[in-house]
């Protein structure tokens, strides 16, 4: 009996195109030839982006346990990855946050270490009457 109903169910579904319920369709497919294009073989130039004193803003350290920071506006322990944005640009630098000290970040790209002072702004001047 449940054979015969799987039977009719399969027949029932073989006759509506198949693919009635939405299921993908898969379609084996095979490339004879693969070649490379002739830009493609070059390499493209580095991208260059200097850092700056701008790019990199820092309003606090806490040296308790864990270290932390404010980089731009985000808090920040030693190990995790900081974006700048390069000004002018839509490029971000990531750089890795190897070591918070007082007053002073060290960050690194992988082969260079930058360091980052803390900047305190200055209190604002009050207006003369």
């Amino acid at each position: 009996m449940g054979a015969a109903a799987l039977f009719i169910l399969a027949l029932i579904f073989g006759q509506h195109g198949g693919n009635r319920f939405g299921f993908p369709i898969f379609i084996k497919a095979r490339t004879r030839d693969l070649a490379a294009g002739p830009a493609s073989a070059a390499s493209p130039a580095p991208i260059v982006i200097e850092l700056s004193n701008d790019m990199v803003r820092v309003s606090a350290i806490s040296l308790g346990h864990p270290r932390l920071a404010i980089i731009n506006g985000k808090a920040v322990t030693e190990g995790d990855a900081v974006t700048l944005q390069a000004p002018e640009s839509s490029i971000g630098v990531t750089l890795r946050v190897v070591r918070i000290g007082d007053r002073s970040i060290d960050l690194s790209d992988g082969r260079k270490i930058f360091s980052a002072r803390l900047t305190i702004p200055s209190p604002p001047k009050p207006k003369a009457p």
